[in-house]
C-alpha cells in the first residue's frame, strides 16, 4: 500500500475489492468474505469482468482490513454497507431487515473507517 489513505479512499478500496472478488469468485482469492453474502454475490457476479493482477492483489489487501475492526457488529455493518454500495441492493433495505437505523449505522461506519485509516497509518 502506498501513501496514507483517508476514510473515503478506504471505503472506495473496499467497495472495489468486493466487486473484484464477487466477479472473480470462481478463481483463487478470499472467498470467505463472500460466503457470508451469497445473495449479493449472485447479483454482482452476473457482471463478469476481468481484472488485472494488480487489481486482484489490491482487492485481497483491502479485504484484510476488515480484521482491523475488532467489534464484530461494527465489522458486519460496514461489510453490509460496502456490499450494498457495490451493487448488492439498497442499504436502507438491509438496515430495515436487521432493525437498524440507517443514519446511525452510516455514522458509525464512518467512525470505523477512520479507525481503519489510523491503524493503517500505524497508529492505535
Amino acid at each position: 500500500m502506498s501513501g496514507i489513505l483517508d476514510s473515503k479512499e478506504i471505503m472506495f478500496r473496499l467497495i472495489e475489492a468486493f466487486v473484484v472478488v464477487a466477479s472473480t469468485g470462481q478463481g483463487d482469492g478470499p472467498r470467505s468474505v463472500l460466503s457470508a453474502w451469497p445473495d449479493f454475490r449472485r447479483k454482482i457476479a452476473t457482471r463478469k469482468r476481468t481484472f488485472a493482477p494488480r487489481q486482484i492483489s489490491d482487492a485481497e489487501e483491502a479485504l484484510t482490513w476488515f480484521a482491523l475492526v475488532e467489534d464484530l457488529d461494527s465489522r458486519r455493518a460496514l461489510q453490509f454497507e460496502i456490499m450494498c454500495r457495490a451493487g448488492g441492493g439498497p442499504f436502507s433495505r438491509t438496515c430495515e431487515k436487521y432493525g437498524w437505523k440507517r443514519s446511525t449505522v452510516t455514522s458509525r461506519n464512518r467512525v470505523v473507517l477512520k479507525q481503519i485509516a489510523r491503524k493503517l497509518e500505524g497508529g492505535t
